[in-house]
């Protein structure tokens, strides 16, 4: 039995955590909480999902993926003082302003600063296959923002942004923690 247990709500933020277990491919025990089967679920569930490791709590996925990748995997993390680890904690960070941006879609604001993080982000793919130098647990954290961004906004404007989600479906990873990569949200 492990001691490493996600509650998690399909489709919220916590699919971020549950591609990064699935990616790293370390035993855990799936809690499942009520199934998101709106946009605003998944980005508001009812039920916080949350992550334990023993006597270690969290409740923030950026949070969850430093440990995780920091405890559990080296090769998707970049350590303190290591080449890549600005970017590392930065893009791990940004994908939390992604999906700000997505569930205040509504007011005027926030739908252009969608747009303009979506744009930033495609400028960046335009001169790299991942985030990094190399698939690291930030894709699993903006892989999915770029996935629920994607429900409201059509990512065929941005060419670079909508092959870099392709590629994220792709991953048998991917495909397990989201259960099929065409799941709508109404």
């Amino acid at each position: 039995m492990t001691d490493l247990t996600l509650r998690h709500v399909p489709f919220s933020r916590s699919t971020r955590i549950l591609w990064l277990l699935e990616e790293i491919g370390c035993p855990y025990r799936l809690d499942l909480l009520t199934p998101a089967t709106t946009l605003d679920a998944a980005l508001h569930p009812a039920e916080p999902p949350a992550l334990r490791d023993g006597e270690v709590a969290m409740h923030e996925t950026g949070a969850m993926t430093e440990w995780l990748c920091e405890t559990r995997a080296p090769q998707l993390w970049r350590a303190p003082g290591t080449s890549g680890r600005i970017g590392w904690l930065d893009w791990v960070h940004y994908a939390e302003t992604l999906a700000q941006h997505v569930a205040r879609r509504a007011e005027p604001p926030a739908a252009d600063r969608l747009i303009n993080a979506l744009d930033l982000l495609n400028a960046w793919l335009q001169e790299s296959e991942w985030l990094l130098s190399g698939f690291s647990g930030a894709d699993c954290q903006v892989g999915y923002s770029v996935w629920i961004a994607s429900r409201v906004i059509p990512l065929e404007g941005h060419p670079a942004l909508h092959a870099y989600l392709g590629r994220c479906e792709a991953r048998p990873a991917f495909r397990a923690a989201f259960g099929a990569t065409d799941v709508r949200l109404s």
